[in-house]
């Protein structure tokens, strides 16, 4: 019995992003850094990973403003798994 949301904001205020990069943050090897610097991996792994538990990760940027990421997971009523 699902009984809403967890979630977790992670928010920056530096750059953000235009709408042509944010449109493929989760391609997998996508990145804006420089060679070596990154793989692009990261944000396309936690949509992976968040993907089969039913769960979003919500983006808003804006150019000159910075960036907020939210990832939501489905919380349930009756806990399949509960620690010893």
């Amino acid at each position: 019995v699902g009984v809403g949301f967890g979630w977790g904001p992670v928010q920056d205020q530096v750059c953000g992003m235009d709408e042509s990069v944010k449109e493929r943050i989760f391609e997998p090897f996508f990145t804006t850094k420089d060679v070596g610097k990154g793989t692009g991996l990261g944000l396309s792994v936690t949509a992976q990973l968040v993907k089969p538990h039913q769960g979003t990760v919500l983006v808003d940027s804006r150019p000159g403003v910075g960036t907020r990421f939210e990832v939501r997971l489905p919380l349930s009523a009756r806990p399949e798994w509960q620690p010893a």
